[in-house]
């Protein structure tokens, strides 16, 4: 966020909604459903909305889509003993919930990719590789590239800025 540089590319609240629902449209095409799909938030401090959206987007026959969400480092931060502990906590709760099911990563923005490319491998390494991803906006250089994307941006050019996002001190 605060680098000023570049110019702020500012996604509203309508804007957030109208890519939701257009990822939606392309997953339920695809055949993603709760009968089939966990949803796993990436990023909950940043992508909770959409996580909860298509949650509720994919229901069939009156049930809601299980899901979670994890943390994953800011910028100026690894994927160090603290996170790797953390998600192995969390997926010792929820693990259980992919077995047999397309695993949906959801992320609201996938700037440079590290976060997507370690949980691919971390999730792979425990025998779940049904995994498709979701970004709201994808930068057109991220190293990771996403299997359903709302909208690229060109993170060099654009500082990805939602309507709710405060500043904070990980993006100095």
């Amino acid at each position: 966020m605060s680098n000023h540089s570049r110019k702020i590319l500012k996604v509203s609240f309508d804007d957030e909604k109208s890519l939701i629902e257009k990822i939606s449209y392309k997953l339920i095409r695809d055949g993603f459903n709760s009968e089939n799909t966990v949803v796993i938030t990436v990023s909950t401090d940043y992508s909770s909305v959409i996580g909860q959206a298509l949650r509720h987007l994919l229901t069939i026959n009156g049930e809601i889509c299980d899901g979670f969400g994890v943390d994953v480092p800011y910028p100026d931060e690894t994927w160090d003993d603290k996170y790797i502990d953390e998600l192995d906590s969390i997926m010792s709760i929820y693990g259980h919930k992919l077995q047999g099911k397309r695993v949906l990563l959801v992320e609201a923005g996938v700037i440079r990719g590290g976060n997507y490319t370690f949980l691919d491998k971390y999730l792979n390494a425990r025998g779940v590789s049904d995994i498709y991803t979701v970004a709201m906006y994808e930068n057109t250089s991220s190293v990771y590239k996403s299997n359903y994307i709302g909208e690229y941006y060109n993170n060099d050019k654009q500082d990805l800025t939602f309507w709710w996002e405060t500043d904070n001190n990980h993006w100095k």
